[in-house]
């Protein structure tokens, strides 16, 4: 793994330096010294009167110019360092200085204040150095977003319930997901105290009107159909399933899903659900961790279909370990009989927590993602499948994005709100966050439950005794 060293001027964010850096060096560990290291890389940003100024070295030696930026620009030390990593490296970013989660926000923002769609593409690609091709999207992406929430009222909200369960851990993850296999033993402690989670926000969300309910994590459809039918019946319980315009589970893993918790989902208003093969390729899958084929993909699949679920959305990861071009066209060719509503497509994103970190076994190319990436898009177009959610990781190879594809009718609300941060979420589960938006003041609170899962258990009184600190009692 490749190791970088960081000089960094008092009063300067270090964040804004190593995200930049990040974008340039995946599968990089980034350590901040104070000399100048007699090898490898290292980058000096310093601050002057006026100007943040930047340098790289390779082995002590300068390996180019000094690279200047003014104090008056905002991040001045990200455009610095995205200077002298574009001269050294000769790449130059597809989404240019933009190093945020969220680029449709800022041509939703654009678009509030009078801009023209033009307008705002012109403003990402000359000011943000945004590739033409990624302003594009962000635009039709913050289009499609603007449109489904005019169809719901402001005040609405949203409620996330994570069930922190998976049958095993890919090796991608690095979300706190706990195997069946070793925690199976904590599900009940979990359960009652997700319980008394949801009878609380029920109470306070009583006289809202709930858009949307999300039941993610993890993979929900992994508990025992015990405690599955007490999850939905919670949630049936506390909240009003019947008026909704989404309710999604995810059924992620193809090999949790049966007729029974298929029922059960219909039983209770479930309206859309996900299945997840990320790739059709089987050697893949066995060796990110996931014990399904992708016979099970089609065969959960077809399931879903016949109890009458007609959104179905579908997750798919490009830059797989070993994986080509041809492998995802393969994958592409294997969704496409299934003529699709939406269908999800994320980059692979190597997080610090995920055992990709830690053996540093990512090693798709920028060239060989762009590749996959277009064909990607080219597919969902003739599909059918419009752009309507856009977002952007760490970590994540080449710097490039996850979108959502959708037929129209079929964006899922869930995703959009989140994204665009215009509706309230009431959250509940280990490490679910609340956040309460004030689209007055543009500022939003959030409300952060512990991650790890026995503290979660034994702490629940006061993970309903924070959100009580704000959103009060009934």
């Amino acid at each position: 793994m490749i190791s970088m060293k960081f000089i960094i001027d008092n009063g300067i964010s270090h964040n804004d330096v190593q995200t930049m850096a990040q974008v340039f060096f995946q599968l990089t560990s980034f350590d901040i010294v104070k000399k100048l290291p007699q090898h490898g890389l290292c980058i000096t940003v310093e601050k002057n009167n006026t100007s943040i100024l930047v340098q790289l070295y390779n082995d002590a030696t300068p390996t180019g110019d000094v690279f200047c930026r003014s104090l008056n620009l905002h991040n001045a030390a990200a455009w610095a360092v995205y200077d002298a990593l574009t001269a050294h490296t000769g790449y130059k970013p597809p989404w240019g200085v933009l190093t945020g989660i969220r680029p449709a926000k800022l041509i939703s923002a654009m678009l509030t204040q009078g801009k023209t769609k033009e307008q705002a593409i012109q403003k990402m690609t000359k000011h943000y150095l945004v590739q033409n091709d990624k302003a594009e999207l962000c635009a039709n992406v913050a289009q499609t977003q603007k449109n489904v929430m005019l169809s719901s009222p402001n005040d609405a909200i949203s409620v996330y319930i994570n069930i922190p369960f998976c049958p095993t851990k890919c090796h991608y993850c690095s979300f706190a997901a706990y195997p069946m296999g070793k925690y199976a033993n904590r599900c009940d402690g979990y359960m009652l105290a997700l319980q008394k989670e949801l009878e609380y926000l029920g109470k306070v969300s009583h006289n809202k009107f709930i858009e949307n309910i999300y039941v993610g994590g993890g993979t929900p459809t992994a508990l025992s159909l015990t405690h599955f039918k007490k999850l939905l019946n919670d949630i049936s319980k506390n909240f009003d399933t019947k008026n909704c315009f989404e309710y999604t589970i995810e059924a992620g893993r193809p090999d949790t899903i049966c007729d029974e918790k298929l029922m059960l989902m219909k039983q209770h208003e479930v309206n859309r659900i996900s299945i997840n093969p990320q790739t059709l390729n089987d050697d893949t899958l066995q060796k990110i961790g996931r014990n399904h084929s992708s016979h099970d993909f089609f065969k959960a699949y077809e399931q879903a279909q016949k109890h009458g679920f007609k959104h179905i959305n579908i997750d798919l990861i490009l830059g797989l370990e070993g994986e080509e071009v041809q492998d995802v066209l393969n994958t592409l060719n294997g969704i496409a009989v299934l003529d699709p509503n939406s269908v999800t497509v994320h980059c692979l994103a190597v997080k610090r927590a995920s055992k990709l970190w830690e053996d540093g076994s990512a090693k798709t190319s920028v060239h060989t993602m762009e590749e996959m990436l277009s064909i990607t898009a080219d597919f969902m177009d003739k599909a059918g499948l419009k752009p309507y959610y856009l977002y952007r990781q760490k970590n994540s190879l080449g710097n490039f994005e996850n979108v959502g594809y959708a037929k129209t009718g079929f964006e899922g609300r869930y995703n959009i709100a989140m994204m665009e941060e215009t509706r309230s979420v009431y959250a509940a589960g280990c490490g679910a966050i609340t956040k309460l938006v004030n689209l007055q003041s543009n500022q939003i609170e959030r409300i952060v439950n512990v991650r790890e899962l026995d503290q979660y258990i034994t702490r629940i009184d006061e993970m309903i005794e924070r959100k009580g600190a704000v959103l009060g009692w009934v």
